[in-house]
């Protein structure tokens, strides 16, 4: 080859080598379809034919559970436990009594909104509300990526990513509950107002507000860090703006049921599900892995966002410790676990964790896998998770 052709040969090879949006978007995209595969094997393959003694549920039964249920191969595996919920609300709309019993109003309403106008293209809801929480997740992958890459390097975006895909709780970023939207719209807002960009984070804030109560914790972290950091009057209008998903659904329960805080009163039902830190710790010392994994997920997602402060933005800080006392005052502690998944500052926190210690780094994600796969099989059979 002549040296003209050998300069040729280079030159075609520097253009057609993959830019670096490429390159993330690809990482970001086999992340997540890798997990996402292990989840629906697990689920949809390897759990009918498990031989688990299937499980029994005292008292009210959940929504849609049928005793003795054995899985079969189906999108209604998608379906347990709150995707239950979500169906009736998708199809027959919000429905609440004052009289201390379950309602559907106990739901926030852009998941279900979405995933009714996903049904409008004629896939029934099992279908679309996988569809919309799948597709979120990966969209949530994606901005932790762009944002961790824009505030450390390539590294800590590929850790913080992976550890997103992989934590076992993703499970519920794939079956029909709200953990890839919220992810979505937390990280996006949060994001947003990290660069200034106020528009943007009231929009995403706001619709975090209509998808989870934990959503409302945006408003306090961006009047914080806009005095914290002394940000413009736009800032603290963002903030604002955050409370309006909530603020419609409150106004949408005082027209429909006469009653602005009927999600909140409707919480009575579920609050004898919630077990106190006494017992979760009590039985965590007895080697229980629900509650194990509790005080795990809880107590090192706190010590994570401390120990880090320094080098996480200011505003994943302060959202991660807000979203977590919300969590402690509300005492959902039966779904603490999933709760802090959904905090995506810990995602970010954990993969920079792990960046400075890869070994480790790889140790956890092979400890995840195994993890995320017998979630998964474990939700299959109506086992109770997080």
């Amino acid at each position: 080859m002549t040296p003209i052709e050998s300069g040729e040969m280079n030159g075609l090879a520097v253009r057609l080598k993959t830019p670096k949006w490429a390159e993330g978007l690809i990482f970001v995209i086999a992340m997540w379809f890798l997990s996402r595969l292990v989840v629906v094997v697990a689920m949809q393959v390897i759990a009918p034919l498990s031989n688990i003694a299937p499980v029994t549920h005292g008292g009210t039964l959940p929504l849609g559970f049928s005793p003795g249920f054995v899985p079969k191969t189906s999108w209604d595996l998608f379906s347990h436990w709150d995707g239950a919920w979500y169906r009736k609300i998708a199809t027959l709309g919000y429905e609440y009594t004052d009289d201390g019993k379950y309602h559907t109003v106990a739901f926030f309403p852009l998941f279900p909104l979405i995933v009714r106008g996903v049904m409008t293209f004629g896939l029934s809801f099992e279908v679309a509300a996988t569809l919309v929480n799948n597709l979120a997740l990966l969209g949530a992958m994606l901005v932790l990526y762009l944002w961790a890459q824009e505030r450390y390097n390539i590294n800590t975006a590929r850790w913080s990513t992976a550890v997103l895909a992989w934590c076992p709780l993703s499970l519920y970023g794939t079956v029909i509950y709200t953990e890839g939207l919220f992810l979505l719209i937390t990280t996006a807002a949060l994001r947003a107002f990290d660069n200034s960009q106020y528009t943007k984070a009231a929009i995403f804030g706001a619709m975090a507000t209509a998808t989870r109560s934990t959503g409302l914790m945006l408003f306090p972290s961006f009047l914080i860090v806009a005095w914290k950091e002394k940000r413009p009057k736009s800032a603290y209008f963002a903030a604002l703006l955050t409370t309006a998903g909530l603020l419609l659904f409150s106004l949408h329960c005082a027209i429909r049921f006469g009653d602005p805080l009927a999600f909140v009163h409707v919480q009575r039902a579920w609050t004898w599900q919630h077990p106190p830190w006494s017992d979760v710790f009590a039985k965590a010392l007895s080697l229980s892995k629900e509650n194990l994994l509790r005080v795990v997920m809880f107590f090192g997602g706190g010590y994570l966002l401390w120990h880090l402060r320094k080098r996480l933005p200011l505003i994943a800080v302060v959202y991660g410790f807000a979203s977590l006392a919300m969590i402690q005052a509300t005492g959902a502690l039966s779904s603490v676990s999933r709760y802090v998944y959904g905090i995506v500052s810990i995602s970010l926190a954990l993969g920079l964790l792990l960046e400075r210690h890869p070994r480790w780094g790889y140790l956890t994600l092979g400890f995840f896998v195994i993890l995320l796969a017998g979630f998964a099989i474990k939700f299959a059979w109506w086992y109770w998770i997080a």
